[in-house]
């Protein structure tokens, strides 16, 4: 993971910081996160941050960690049409459009 932290992974996911079992899956779904992130602004994460100065915007970092809670929440479900609009909404403020 680039953008996310193990720390911010967990606080968004409700879990206590003692708690390490998941870790590993935690971190695999934070670098699906970023790279779903990428698809759905359709740019480099990197192109992003280097014209924020140096940032990842707010709301891209928000949309990476309501992705993965909610493949967490939802792990075992094949219910993936229910992703939060959230998502959504916060990664088109960045969308590159061609």
């Amino acid at each position: 993971m680039k953008y996310l932290t193990i720390d911010q992974i967990k606080k968004q996911c409700v879990i206590d910081d003692d708690f390490l079992e998941d870790d590993d899956y935690l971190e695999t779904l934070g670098d699906t996160a970023e790279e779903l992130v990428e698809q759905e602004i359709d740019c480099d994460l990197n192109h992003v941050v280097a014209a924020n100065g140096g940032e990842i915007p707010k709301p891209l970092k928000h949309a990476m960690k309501i992705i993965v809670e909610y493949f967490y929440n939802n792990r075992g479900s094949d219910d993936v049409a229910q992703i939060p609009e959230a998502f959504f909404h916060m990664c088109k403020l960045y969308r590159r459009y061609k």
